[in-house]
């Protein structure tokens, strides 16, 4: 018998099996690391996308809140825009309100994101009254009120969309309201 080793009474083909079962083995261990490793990158590219499309609707919220404070500053003013003017709060108000309309609901992927623009899109709605270019010096408290009620939803939505985006910038699975649990 033909002897390789001296401790072994293994022969040549014996050792090259073994040698080739090893290298096999390390070869589909390195092959199954390489594919986990990326499948786990494409899920965080795909988590990272959905973060910055996040953060893009919450600053649409911002600049929609911010419009909104301004304009109902600007209705208590005795000079103000003209209306219609670029600069003139409610002007830029209704763009921003017409640009969020548009927003496609298809592009709000899980919960956050869809409850925020359909929340924004109502109150958006709702606040062209106390809001619109007329002058209201007078201001009925009432009014006044129901404008807050109406700013602190745009700030909890805002603060929602911040988290969710927070939460898949970690790497973690986004919200959707057909998987969480009662």
């Amino acid at each position: 018998m033909n002897q390789l080793c001296l401790f072994t009474n293994l022969s040549g083909s014996d050792i090259a099996a073994w040698a080739q079962a090893i290298v096999s083995s390390l070869a589909i261990v390195a092959g199954a690391c390489v594919v986990y490793w990326q499948t786990r990158r494409a899920r965080l590219e795909l988590s990272e996308r959905e973060a910055r499309s996040l953060d893009g609707l919450a600053r649409i919220l911002i600049h929609l809140k911010d419009c909104a404070e301004q304009a109902r500053a600007e209705k208590k003013k005795m000079e103000r825009w003209p209306v219609g003017h670029p600069a003139e709060p409610s002007t830029r108000f209704s763009e921003l309100s017409e640009a969020l309309h548009r927003f496609p609901l298809e592009a709000a992927q899980g919960e956050a994101p869809l409850e925020a623009l359909l929340n924004a899109r109502r109150v958006a709605k709702e606040m062209m009254p106390l809001i619109g270019p007329e002058p209201e010096l007078d201001v009925n408290p009432n009014f006044e009120s129901t404008f807050r009620e109406y700013i602190g939803l745009f700030e909890q939505q805002i603060l929602l969309l911040r988290i969710e985006a927070q939460r898949l910038m970690k790497g973690e699975r986004a919200r959707h309201a057909a998987a969480v649990s009662a």
